[in-house]
Protein backbone atom coordinates (compact mmCIF):
# COMPACT_ATOMS: atom_id res chain seq x y z
CA UNK A 1 0.00 0.00 0.00
CA UNK A 2 2.75 2.51 1.09
CA UNK A 3 4.27 1.64 -2.55
CA UNK A 4 1.54 2.26 -4.18
CA UNK A 5 0.99 5.61 -2.89
CA UNK A 6 4.70 6.54 -3.38
CA UNK A 7 4.63 5.40 -6.89
CA UNK A 8 0.95 7.78 -7.07
CA UNK A 9 2.99 10.78 -5.34
CA UNK A 10 6.25 10.18 -7.98
CA UNK A 11 4.07 10.35 -10.76
CA UNK A 12 2.14 13.61 -10.10
CA UNK A 13 5.42 15.44 -9.24
CA UNK A 14 6.71 13.89 -12.84
CA UNK A 15 3.76 14.67 -14.22
CA UNK A 16 3.76 18.44 -12.98
CA UNK A 17 7.00 18.80 -13.51
CA UNK A 18 6.32 17.71 -17.45
CA UNK A 19 3.49 20.66 -17.49
CA UNK A 20 5.84 23.26 -15.95
CA UNK A 21 8.57 22.21 -18.56
CA UNK A 22 9.10 25.34 -21.20
CA UNK A 23 8.32 24.18 -24.80
CA UNK A 24 11.24 24.86 -26.83
CA UNK A 25 10.97 26.36 -30.60
CA UNK A 26 11.33 23.14 -32.19
CA UNK A 27 8.32 21.55 -30.37
CA UNK A 28 4.99 21.92 -31.80
CA UNK A 29 6.09 23.67 -35.04
CA UNK A 30 7.97 26.80 -34.00
CA UNK A 31 5.88 28.36 -31.39
CA UNK A 32 8.30 31.20 -30.95
CA UNK A 33 7.94 32.07 -34.75
CA UNK A 34 3.95 32.00 -34.22
CA UNK A 35 4.06 34.16 -31.52
CA UNK A 36 5.82 36.50 -32.88
CA UNK A 37 3.68 36.20 -35.79
CA UNK A 38 0.99 37.12 -33.74
CA UNK A 39 2.08 40.33 -32.11
CA UNK A 40 3.54 40.93 -35.59
CA UNK A 41 -0.20 40.81 -36.69
CA UNK A 42 -1.70 42.75 -34.25
CA UNK A 43 0.15 46.04 -35.26
CA UNK A 44 -0.11 45.19 -38.88
CA UNK A 45 -4.28 44.80 -38.43
CA UNK A 46 -4.23 48.49 -35.67
CA UNK A 47 -1.94 49.77 -38.14
CA UNK A 48 -4.53 49.48 -41.31
CA UNK A 49 -7.32 49.99 -39.09
CA UNK A 50 -9.35 46.77 -39.65
CA UNK A 51 -10.57 46.02 -36.14
CA UNK A 52 -12.56 43.13 -37.30
CA UNK A 53 -9.12 41.17 -37.97
CA UNK A 54 -7.74 42.81 -34.92
CA UNK A 55 -10.61 41.13 -32.68
CA UNK A 56 -9.80 37.46 -34.33
CA UNK A 57 -6.79 37.76 -32.17
CA UNK A 58 -7.53 37.19 -28.91
CA UNK A 59 -9.46 34.56 -26.96
CA UNK A 60 -13.09 35.13 -26.34
CA UNK A 61 -12.83 36.00 -22.72
CA UNK A 62 -9.32 37.81 -23.31
CA UNK A 63 -8.59 41.15 -20.55
CA UNK A 64 -6.84 44.19 -21.53
CA UNK A 65 -5.50 46.60 -19.13
CA UNK A 66 -3.94 49.39 -20.73
CA UNK A 67 -2.54 52.22 -18.36
CA UNK A 68 -4.73 54.66 -17.39
CA UNK A 69 -7.95 53.09 -18.77
CA UNK A 70 -10.33 50.63 -17.15
CA UNK A 71 -9.65 47.20 -17.61
CA UNK A 72 -11.74 45.60 -20.43
CA UNK A 73 -12.54 42.43 -20.49
CA UNK A 74 -14.23 40.22 -23.01
CA UNK A 75 -13.90 40.87 -27.03
CA UNK A 76 -17.13 42.98 -27.22
CA UNK A 77 -15.54 45.48 -24.05
CA UNK A 78 -12.48 45.42 -26.63
CA UNK A 79 -14.29 45.86 -29.35
CA UNK A 80 -15.75 48.73 -28.20
CA UNK A 81 -12.75 50.31 -26.62
CA UNK A 82 -10.79 49.90 -30.21
CA UNK A 83 -13.65 51.16 -32.39
CA UNK A 84 -13.56 54.84 -32.21
CA UNK A 85 -10.16 54.98 -31.97
CA UNK A 86 -8.93 52.42 -34.57
CA UNK A 87 -8.29 53.99 -38.35
CA UNK A 88 -9.27 57.15 -37.45
CA UNK A 89 -5.98 58.91 -36.94
CA UNK A 90 -1.98 58.23 -38.06
CA UNK A 91 -0.46 55.89 -35.84
CA UNK A 92 3.32 54.54 -35.66
CA UNK A 93 3.92 51.57 -33.39
CA UNK A 94 6.87 49.82 -33.00
CA UNK A 95 7.83 46.71 -30.17
CA UNK A 96 10.77 45.36 -29.06
CA UNK A 97 10.61 42.07 -27.60
CA UNK A 98 12.42 41.84 -24.39
CA UNK A 99 11.60 37.93 -23.00
CA UNK A 100 9.19 35.32 -24.28
CA UNK A 101 8.68 32.17 -22.47
CA UNK A 102 6.59 28.64 -23.56
CA UNK A 103 4.75 26.53 -21.14
CA UNK A 104 2.64 24.07 -23.51
CA UNK A 105 -0.18 26.21 -24.64
CA UNK A 106 0.29 29.48 -22.46
CA UNK A 107 3.10 31.99 -23.25
CA UNK A 108 3.87 35.36 -21.89
CA UNK A 109 5.91 37.82 -24.01
CA UNK A 110 6.92 41.44 -22.69
CA UNK A 111 8.44 44.02 -24.82
CA UNK A 112 9.34 47.54 -24.69
CA UNK A 113 6.65 50.02 -26.99
CA UNK A 114 6.28 53.27 -28.41
CA UNK A 115 3.07 54.40 -30.35
CA UNK A 116 2.57 58.18 -31.53
CA UNK A 117 -1.25 58.65 -32.51
CA UNK A 118 -0.92 62.39 -35.19
CA UNK A 119 -5.07 62.86 -35.38
CA UNK A 120 -5.81 63.52 -39.10
CA UNK A 121 -6.90 67.11 -39.03
CA UNK A 122 -3.41 68.00 -37.23
CA UNK A 123 -5.44 70.49 -35.00
CA UNK A 124 -4.24 68.67 -32.07
CA UNK A 125 -0.97 67.80 -30.76
CA UNK A 126 0.59 64.12 -31.56
CA UNK A 127 -0.27 61.60 -28.53
CA UNK A 128 2.90 59.69 -27.50
CA UNK A 129 2.81 56.67 -25.58
CA UNK A 130 5.99 54.42 -24.60
CA UNK A 131 6.12 51.96 -22.16
CA UNK A 132 6.11 47.95 -21.05
CA UNK A 133 3.78 45.59 -22.28
CA UNK A 134 3.15 42.18 -21.12
CA UNK A 135 0.77 40.00 -23.70
CA UNK A 136 -0.10 36.23 -22.52
CA UNK A 137 -0.99 33.91 -25.22
CA UNK A 138 -3.21 31.00 -25.32
CA UNK A 139 -2.97 28.45 -28.18
CA UNK A 140 -6.26 27.29 -29.26
CA UNK A 141 -7.16 23.80 -30.33
CA UNK A 142 -6.82 24.84 -34.28
CA UNK A 143 -2.86 25.85 -33.41
CA UNK A 144 -3.33 29.69 -33.42
CA UNK A 145 -1.67 31.59 -30.68
CA UNK A 146 -4.23 34.19 -29.53
CA UNK A 147 -4.11 37.35 -26.70
CA UNK A 148 -5.48 36.67 -23.76
CA UNK A 149 -4.31 39.22 -21.37
CA UNK A 150 -2.71 42.60 -22.78
CA UNK A 151 -1.39 44.99 -19.85
CA UNK A 152 0.49 47.86 -20.71
CA UNK A 153 2.18 49.99 -18.14
CA UNK A 154 4.47 53.36 -18.31
CA UNK A 155 7.87 52.73 -17.22
CA UNK A 156 10.91 54.89 -16.78
CA UNK A 157 13.32 53.09 -18.80
CA UNK A 158 10.95 53.59 -21.79
CA UNK A 159 11.27 56.84 -23.29
CA UNK A 160 11.00 57.41 -27.17
CA UNK A 161 14.53 58.32 -26.97
CA UNK A 162 15.32 54.83 -25.95
CA UNK A 163 13.66 53.99 -28.96
CA UNK A 164 15.56 52.26 -31.48
CA UNK A 165 16.43 54.09 -34.10
CA UNK A 166 16.44 57.25 -31.71
CA UNK A 167 18.14 60.43 -32.46
CA UNK A 168 19.86 61.13 -29.36
CA UNK A 169 18.82 64.48 -28.18
CA UNK A 170 21.72 67.23 -28.77
CA UNK A 171 24.06 68.23 -25.77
Amino acid sequence: MIKHCYRVVLRTILLAAALATPVHADQHGNPQAAIEAAADAWIKHYLAGDLDALMTLYTDNATVALHGQPMLQGKAAIREYFAPRIGVNKVTFQILPEAMEIYGNRAHLISKYWMTITPQDAQEPAWRDAGRSLLIYHRGEDGRWLLHVDIDQATPDVTFESAPGAVAAAE
